[in-house]
């Protein structure tokens, strides 16, 4: 079988593939909620696109969490899209090809309502364009975490390979919650406009039409391509529902997973309001928290070797709980606003936390790769991309629930 990541450099050029769209998707993640609802920010906040809210309020929160829902749920026949797809481009391939430009557009046309004041129509518009750009950024997300078990040789450079991933998206919070609040502040743009400003860094998602070696080109490397045994989606659910090893990590990753989400999504809101931070105190905490994690991450895999992955993932676990505390004990209400004891906290706390930050993104691209990797060798099934589609699924539930109807 021909491998795509020969070289080194293939490697990390390869992991920064979904950077764009990962970049925006925690952007959105970040600011969108209460970008067109800015009820819990200061008056004339930059992070809102207007001064009233946009939607309705009471609807918007119900149909926003049945689209990040349908963001998961879709993850399912989409990967078993990918993993059975055959044309003389490849399986993987296609999919991102043709999902790129309604994903851009997408992106960009859930910021810009249409509705002027009108609650109602900014209400249609915003969720329609979100059920379009959650469609075409799975299709291509799933196609390319797909490939991860074929592109990689074997469990050493796929750990490397997931690295690689986990640092590039360690730099998109590190932007997103650091230095956006900061640029908005200097070049006094509205979040909307910042956002249309960014959209260009989309383009990475094409990097694995010329990484991925697959189709007509190269023999159909994964698995003879036109020859190889196509698996039923409701096979290839059961193989992967039954898989036990990785329902294990499913309940772990969910319940993180529902932590984390509920922490990022009102951080802003915590940071500017609880705490009365500006823009540039509010980069300085958000720096202690993501610039450490390069590092980490090199610590978390020295510590792995040592004491295993479970142990070194449950210590990440426990940094992450002291990270979100230390946030709630600086406020106001608890500092009265002593701001030396605000910063003391908040920061120690996001050094603390930045051990958990880089194992959240290394972990769920490594896991599902090496137990689909696994799996294909003992039984010569193919079906990697349904691990993460089956991984999206439930994330994405645990997301929408803390993110969208809690918060």
């Amino acid at each position: 079988m021909i491998k795509s990541l020969d070289k080194k450099w293939k490697e990390l050029l390869f992991s920064m593939s979904g950077f764009g769209p990962n970049f925006l998707m925690v952007l959105m993640g970040a600011f969108f909620t209460d970008a067109i609802n800015p009820s819990a920010l200061p008056l004339g906040s930059l992070q809102a696109i207007g001064t009233s809210c946009l939607i309705l309020p009471a609807l918007f929160p119900v149909l926003w969490m049945v689209a990040k829902i349908f963001d998961g749920v879709i993850d399912i026949p989409m990967a078993n899209i990918t993993d059975n797809l055959k044309t003389k481009w490849g399986r993987r391939r296609p999919t991102i090809a043709v999902c790129f430009i309604p994903m851009v557009v997408s992106y960009a046309l859930c910021w810009l309502p249409v509705g002027g004041e009108n609650q109602t129509i900014n209400t249609i518009w915003i969720v329609f364009w979100a059920f379009v750009f959650f469609a075409t950024y799975t299709m291509s997300l799933i196609s390319f975490y797909g490939s991860l078990s074929n592109v990689c040789s074997d469990e050493k450079q796929r750990l490397r390979v997931s690295s690689f991933k986990a640092f590039f998206d360690t730099i998109s919070y590190c932007v997103v919650y650091a230095l956006v609040p900061l640029l908005l502040q200097l070049t006094n743009l509205h979040i909307d406009k910042f956002v249309f400003l960014c959209l260009p860094v989309m383009i990475t998602m094409i990097i694995p039409l010329f990484i991925i070696k697959e189709g007509e080109k190269y023999g159909y490397p994964e698995l003879q391509g036109e020859n190889d045994e196509k698996i039923g989606i409701w096979e290839s659910l059961k193989l992967t529902f039954g898989n036990k090893l990785f329902m294990r990590w499913i309940a772990v990753n969910c319940c993180a997973y529902f932590g984390l989400q509920m922490f990022l999504v009102g951080m802003n809101a915590l940071i500017l309001g609880g705490m009365s931070f500006n823009g540039t105190e509010m980069a300085i905490v958000n720096t202690c928290a993501f610039a450490p994690v390069p590092i980490m991450l090199w610590l978390f895999n020295k510590l792995k070797a040592k004491k295993g992955i479970r142990f070194t993932f449950q210590t990440c676990l426990l940094a992450f709980a002291v990270a979100i505390l230390s946030f709630d004990f600086a406020s106001l209400y608890v500092t009265g606003g002593n701001k030396t004891i605000q910063f003391i906290i908040a920061c120690l706390g996001g050094v603390i936390g930045s051990w958990a930050i880089g194992s959240f993104f290394m972990m769920p691209y490594m896991v599902p790769a090496q137990i689909s990797s696994v799996e294909e060798k003992l039984t010569g099934k193919n079906h990697s991309a349904m691990y993460f589609a089956a991984q999206a699924v439930t994330t994405s539930i645990a997301g929408a629930i803390s993110a969208s109807l809690i918060y």
